[in-house]
């Protein structure tokens, strides 16, 4: 019988030792923070901006001429665009479509990740593009963002 404990104690022994790194304190994993950047060129009316998403969900909106204001993001919309754009990567070999646009109007967004830039995705064409298309369109939604009309320059009334 004393072979028998003998065997049971080993076999215990070795689950135990096999399950111990499940039960060690292990470090937080360290992820590293990156951004998308989508820039708005604005148009000749309207306001261009610039919105910086983090990967942790917060988003710095920054318009022309107006003050920078934080927000955060919901995790489900921000894993949805950095997932969009690693599929579109490359984002320059996106397909372009071109086509008819207000020249008082007309602007042209762009996405920028890990130092690639997109092409204008105004108009997207394919479902790669397409899918960033709706991610900025959720995100200056969430954001209250978009291209508002140019404040007037108010001249000094002359003498």
């Amino acid at each position: 019988m004393s072979a028998r404990v003998s065997v049971v104690t080993s076999i215990t022994a070795g689950l135990l030792l096999a399950a111990l790194p499940l039960f060690a304190k292990t470090a937080p994993k360290k992820t590293i923070e990156e951004t998308v950047t989508i820039e708005n060129s604005g148009s000749t009316n309207t306001a261009g901006y610039k919105i910086v998403v983090s990967s942790r969900g917060s988003a710095l909106y920054v318009e022309s001429g107006a003050k920078p204001r934080a927000q955060a993001l919901s995790l489900n919309a921000t894993a949805k665009l950095f997932a969009d754009v690693v599929a579109a990567m490359p984002l320059a070999s996106l397909p372009v479509r071109h086509g008819m646009r207000s020249a008082s109007f007309g602007t042209d967004t762009y996405v920028i990740y890990r130092g690639q830039r997109s092409p204008d995705l105004t108009l997207p064409s394919g479902p790669l593009a397409r899918a960033l298309h709706d991610d900025i369109l959720a995100i200056e939604n969430a954001l209250h963002a978009g291209n508002h009309l140019r404040r007037p320059f108010n001249r000094p009334a002359q003498p």
